[in-house]
């Protein structure tokens, strides 16, 4: 099973982090595990989940578009003229505050799905959307988001609120997806509880069983069980509280919700087809009687867009933890029918999706609209934001705590890496030319400009609330090599279910070069290295008994008197990237 906060593979002369070997064995038989190796996938085991899968399905969902209005065909429909209005929040990682809107400065994807969404950034968008995408410029371009703040939870609920009163409760379901129970240091102190609290406040009707599963195993029972709305997942031992779909019904129309939990969680031990053939049957039997099939995939966008060209029986599918913005519906093909849509929602609270899905004579029509978060002076807002505020505020001096203040913009998402995985690099490597720093590519991120105070919670957010144990490797380049063809291979190649959304990972003080031409296995190369190097990494696992990642932070950020020498990013040469839609380094804060 592949841990969402170690490199994984460098893993393989760790026995602590109880990672398999790197080059273990292939089984023959079809029904397979591609996330054996360590959670990255080599071409023998790659070819056989096509194999297992079905290679007519795996090329699907290939060639959408994206557009604000999406018609789907369906004999489930009810008559024409019913509306289902659903509101739609993801990923919102605990930012109950006002916080700047993160987006990627860099973002690679396959080769055969350039200029597909969601694998763009900058003027990428704009180039493929067209003016629907430069409306929302400041959402996905780094330099425009740097410079704008959400209203919070407070902005979020008021708005949520208002538009259920002008929709109707009657018509109206919110759904919630991805990490919104965790994600800071406020999910570590709370056990979850504050989560809970704020998905009540926010008035969600249905969520996806996610990180707090693996976070607080012991307690996930009771926290949805407080939660006291169906939480969903397709889980192979789910915990007391947990279902496969639940049922709605809004305007006299059978609403189906089917969960599908991260197939690369810590607690998901089925091989990846088996994982994939449950939610199949899920959703299958969800189907049954109800006229509007909605998946939640808390599965990462590239998995998301696979599953909307895959399962049969879905109108609608709402992706989470890829922690991606696409300003308008994207369409999917498929197989089997009409295009499905697929909503990618962004992260830290920046908003949330408003879709409407009217009947048709032909099926079901659904639009799309992206409810911006902006700070705005708002009453209502500012009523609501107080009730987040109490449930921060017995934390919040802990969590608040000045350690620093940036010595220049502060940011990671990138696909090769930012200048906050450099600060990472720094105090872990400790100014030794024997150890580097190899840390995994995570998406989290919390933006700071230059001069602004590093606070505790800034250094909890980097490993998404995960304590994040520091642990020392010792791979050999052989092994490095595969680790970044594995790494290469699942964010570059095909099938999309392979994809983890994590962006590559980040050396330090070593440079590489990504050959984006070269076949599979060969796009990685590594400069030699001298002997002796020691690496070291962060991992989830329970039995990675180092120490935590945000103390060896607090601990560098105190040795420098709290202000870091400028971080330096890791880096790539990257060959054949330039004009990838979704490259655009330029755009880069420290440029």
């Amino acid at each position: 099973m592949t841990d969402p906060l170690s490199i994984d593979a460098p893993a393989i002369d760790a026995p602590a982090i109880d990672a398999p070997a790197i080059d273990a064995p292939a089984t023959s038989v079809p029904t397979i595990d591609p996330r054996a190796n360590d959670g990255r996938r080599c071409d023998p085991i790659r070819r056989r989940l096509v194999g297992a899968l079905g290679g007519a399905l795996l090329g699907t969902g290939l060639g959408g578009c994206a557009t604000s209005s999406i018609s789907t065909r369906t004999t489930r429909a009810p008559a024409p003229g019913h509306q289902v209005e659903l509101l739609y929040v993801a990923d919102t990682l605990e930012c109950l505050g006002p916080t700047r809107i993160v987006t990627p400065a860099t973002y690679l994807g396959p080769a055969e799905l350039l200029g597909a969404a969601p694998w763009a950034t900058a003027d990428g968008v704009t180039t493929l959307v067209g003016s629907a995408g430069a409306e929302w410029a400041d959402l996905y371009t780094p330099r425009s988001a740097a410079r704008r703040h959400t209203a919070g939870y407070g902005g979020l609920a008021a708005r949520l609120a208002r538009l259920r009163r002008e929709l109707g409760t009657e018509r109206t379901l919110t759904l919630e997806n991805g990490q919104c129970w965790s994600g800071s240091g406020l999910g570590h102190l709370a056990s979850g509880s504050a989560g809970v609290a704020a998905s009540r406040l926010l008035a969600s009707d249905a969520r996806v069983s996610s990180d707090e599963r693996v976070l607080w195993p012991q307690r996930a029972a009771a926290l949805y069980r407080d939660y006291a709305r169906p939480v969903l997942g397709n889980l192979a031992a789910p915990p007391a509280g947990v279902s496969a779909a639940t049922r709605f019904e809004r305007d006299g129309v059978q609403v189906a919700v089917v969960g599908a939990s991260d197939p690369n969680a810590l607690d998901e031990t089925r091989p990846l087809d088996q994982w994939y053939r449950s939610l199949a049957e899920s959703v299958a039997k969800a189907a049954e009687g109800a006229d509007l099939v909605v998946l939640l995939a808390d599965t990462g966008s590239a998995t998301a867009r696979w599953l909307a060209g895959t399962l049969p029986r879905v109108d609608l599918v709402l992706g989470a933890r890829g922690q991606d913005f696409w300003p308008t519906l994207i369409a999917v093909d498929t197989p089997h029918g009409a295009p499905v849509p697929l909503c990618l929602p962004g992260s830290h609270a920046s908003g949330f999706f408003h879709l409407s899905c009217r009947s048709t004579q032909s099926g079901w029509q659904i639009h799309a609209d992206f409810q911006r978060n902006d700070v705005t002076p708002d009453a209502a807002a500012a009523e609501h934001q107080t009730r987040f505020d109490a449930l921060r505020a017995p934390y919040a001096g802990w969590l608040d705590r000045p350690l620093g203040s940036a010595p220049g913009w502060l940011w990671r998402r990138d696909s090769v890496g930012g200048s906050w995985d450099g600060l990472i690099a720094a105090a872990l490597s400790a100014n030794s030319d024997a150890t580097r720093a190899l840390l995994p590519g995570l998406r989290h991120d919390t933006l700071l400009a230059p001069g602004e105070t590093i606070t505790r919670d800034h250094l909890w957010r980097l490993s998404g609330g995960h304590p994040a144990r520091v642990v020392d490797l010792a791979p050999d380049p052989d092994a490095l090599k595969r680790l970044l063809e594995r790494a290469l291979d699942s964010s570059l190649g095909l099938p999309l279910i392979l994809n983890d959304s994590r962006d590559l990972p980040r050396l330090s003080a070593t440079h590489w070069m990504l050959d984006y031409g070269a076949a599979a296995g060969e796009r990685a190369h590594l400069d030699a290295l001298p002997g002796g190097i020691t690496w070291r990494s962060f991992s989830a696992r329970p039995q990675a008994g180092g120490e935590p990642l945000w103390q060896r932070l607090e601990r560098y950020l105190n040795d420098h008197g709290g202000t870091p020498p400028a971080p330096t990013p890791p880096s790539v040469e990257a060959r054949y990237v330039e004009g990838h839609p979704g490259w655009h380094p330029q755009a880069r804060l420290s440029v």
